[in-house]
């Protein structure tokens, strides 16, 4: 697994959620009752056998030196992986921290976007809707961030 982090920025959020949000993204961060509820309404219709059932595990977290651009490990974070065919297609979730429900959904959602005789409309909607409301939670954080930023050429004017 490779993750990488890097400090958010005005330009890091949407203008717009017209864009296709990514799917990832969205499933790590989304509440989990709605994400359960989806994968529970889509599951009745589909052959689902578990290969490897929700797993805590230690995944080594990469990042990059900025300096010398040079990979190095930050260390190990807590991972909850799991593995299963939707109808033999192949799907895997994984995510941060003790999440087995989380991982199961993550995926099954893998799994059912590479049917290529499912419906995607359900996923797709609550893709879009889950990005909007977590790019509209960003914001409000982002702006509540901003309120705190120290304006040092008003403290110089004293």
């Amino acid at each position: 697994m490779h993750l990488q982090f890097h400090a958010m920025t005005d330009n890091d959020l949407p203008l717009n959620t017209t864009d296709m949000p990514d799917q990832d993204y969205v499933l790590v961060e989304c509440d989990l009752q709605p994400l359960e509820s989806l994968v529970t309404d889509l599951e009745t219709n589909f052959e689902v056998v578990i290969l490897k059932s929700p797993t805590l595990c230690m995944t080594m977290v990469k990042a990059e030196d900025s300096v010398e651009f040079q990979p190095f490990y930050l260390g190990e974070a807590l991972t909850t992986e799991c593995e299963l065919l939707v109808n033999n297609t192949r799907g895997i979730g994984i995510c941060l921290g003790d999440e087995p429900v989380r991982s199961y959904c993550i995926a099954f959602i893998d799994a059912y976007t590479q049917l290529h005789n499912a419906n995607q409309n359900p996923v797709n909607d609550f893709l879009a809707h889950h990005s909007a409301k977590i790019n509209q939670n960003a914001k409000i954080e982002h702006a509540l961030i901003l309120r705190t930023k120290v304006d040092f050429k008003l403290m110089e004017q004293d």
